[in-house]
């Protein structure tokens, strides 16, 4: 199968820019009801050093979660673990740094690997089934994250409207896992609806191969999500170190109760564009009930945003170099 010269980049539909502007606008709300110069002073705490330290503790987050996904791919022609890490950057960059929902940043994950020479329906499917565990790691997180609410914090009126939000949350990750003894049935299901609508990507039979040898070896699902659920508990720590740069030491257990929540309620902005005002929001909320003031919640989320730009500009540049490249 030789690989498409045509470009594929996704397009944001009116919906989604919908959404973005939206979001942009609840952005800037919440900046505002934070206090501008407020929000400026807490970044200027934090420095260009304060940045680069969390963007560098952030490279090998995105590594091991590029492994995780390398081990549901590595008995693909021609995989390597350089290869799943690089278009693990390339997903998240996409997903974190453009105007696209995270399912723009799925198509350029599978983009990139395909341009390293793995087939696009492998990538896919690998995908499908890195989602799944990514997912499903995240719920003991939260049981972490509410478990930790309640010892910091146990009688906040605010932590009940959290629980209940994060309930919710759990029952929406949960709802494909409900039915596990079905999951590999639903996966091949879907897969083989894609080959059969786009033959070009890969044979029916691949997918058969792919399914038969994950579900025979059974340590590799468990591996995956150990690998993603130890990603998630290093995000607590990130917190800790963002939140002390910028001068609010804050104890662990608080630290893990901010990042789990937050990455609990961000679950339902999948389809927003880079979670514009959402991630705000959940920030502010949280961050509420711990006494942190709005203007450092906002700063915060900015800080990820700007190291999630200084990791996603970079790459997608030289993503952008090796797409318009290609074939030649």
């Amino acid at each position: 199968m030789g690989k498409p010269r045509s470009r594929a980049a996704p397009c944001m539909n009116w919906s989604r820019m919908a959404a973005f502007v939206l979001g942009v606008s609840v952005l800037a709300g919440i900046v505002a009801y934070a206090g501008i110069g407020s929000v400026m002073q807490a970044l200027r705490v934090l420095r260009f050093s304060g940045l680069a330290l969390i963007t560098l503790l952030h490279l090998p987050v995105v590594l091991a979660m590029g492994i995780a996904w390398w081990l549901l791919g590595r008995n693909f022609p021609g995989s390597t673990t350089t290869k799943f890490a690089w278009a693990r950057f390339v997903r998240d960059a996409a997903a974190e740094a453009l105007p696209f929902s995270q399912i723009g940043g799925f198509v350029l994950g599978v983009r990139a690997l395909h341009l390293d020479g793995v087939g696009a329906l492998r990538g896919a499917l690998s995908m499908s089934v890195d989602l799944v565990m990514e997912l499903w790691a995240k719920i003991p997180y939260f049981i972490a994250g509410l478990v930790a609410l309640f010892v910091a914090v146990p009688h906040s009126h605010p932590s009940r409207a959290l629980v209940a939000a994060l309930v919710l949350t759990i029952g929406v990750v949960a709802i494909p896992y409900v039915f596990g003894k079905r999951l590999r049935s639903a996966l091949e299901t879907s897969t083989m609806a894609i080959a059969r609508r786009w033959p070009s990507l890969g044979s029916r039979e691949d997918a058969r191969l792919f399914f038969d040898g994950l579900f025979a070896e059974r340590w590799v699902l468990p591996t995956s999500f150990a690998v993603h659920f130890a990603c998630w508990v290093f995000g607590a720590f990130e917190m800790w170190v963002v939140l002390a740069l910028m001068g609010h030491r804050v104890r662990p257990v608080e630290a893990l109760a901010i990042d789990s929540l937050v990455s609990g309620l961000r679950t339902f902005a999948f389809l927003v564009p880079a979670a514009a005002g959402v991630q705000e929001a959940c920030y502010v909320l949280v961050c509420a009930v711990f006494g942190i003031a709005p203007a450092t919640a906002v700063a915060v989320s900015l800080a990820r945003r700007a190291r999630d730009l200084a990791l996603g500009i970079p790459i997608l540049a030289i993503w952008q170099y090796r797409e318009a490249t290609a074939g030649k």
